[in-house]
């Protein structure tokens, strides 16, 4: 019984320091390496920022917006979003202020978040094609 015990609490050791010798460094060094990274060339920024790109992002989401809302309420989009961010990798989130108004006459704000990807990478050529977009997110617009 003891020998048994004496092996058990030998081999937790074992696997503990073979863990922390070997498996963590292992994972630390892959986790800083270049792995999985990316690199498309576009780059994020974590400040709200207006590039051509974000204006063409806004423009698609306003466009998504129309298709996904009723014909019978007018939306008045404005001129520019009040935020963009650029993610990177040709990935935007844009944050806008819109106008609503149905039949009845009552007239409100809404603001909306939209997450978009320009999947044509650095190909511009499409730029305004709504085709070479894909809206992987839309939040405020549900309720209308």
């Amino acid at each position: 019984m003891k020998k048994s015990s004496l092996i058990f609490v030998v081999c937790i050791a074992a696997i503990l320091i073979f863990q922390y010798k070997a498996v963590i460094p292992f994972a630390e060094m892959v986790a800083t390496s270049d792995l999985f990274m990316e690199d498309s060339g576009d780059e994020g920024s974590r400040y709200p920022t207006s590039t051509p790109m974000t204006s063409y992002a806004f423009m698609q989401c306003n466009k998504l917006i129309r298709e996904e809302v009723d014909s019978d309420i007018t939306i008045m989009f404005p001129a520019e979003p009040l935020q963009s961010w650029p993610l990177g990798n040709y990935e935007y989130l844009i944050n806008a202020d819109i106008e609503v108004s149905s039949d009845s006459g009552a007239s409100f704000f809404k603001k909306y978040a939209c997450k978009i990807k320009y999947d044509n990478g650095s190909d511009l050529e499409g730029v305004a094609d709504a085709d070479n977009w894909t809206l992987n997110g839309l939040s405020g617009i549900s309720e209308l």
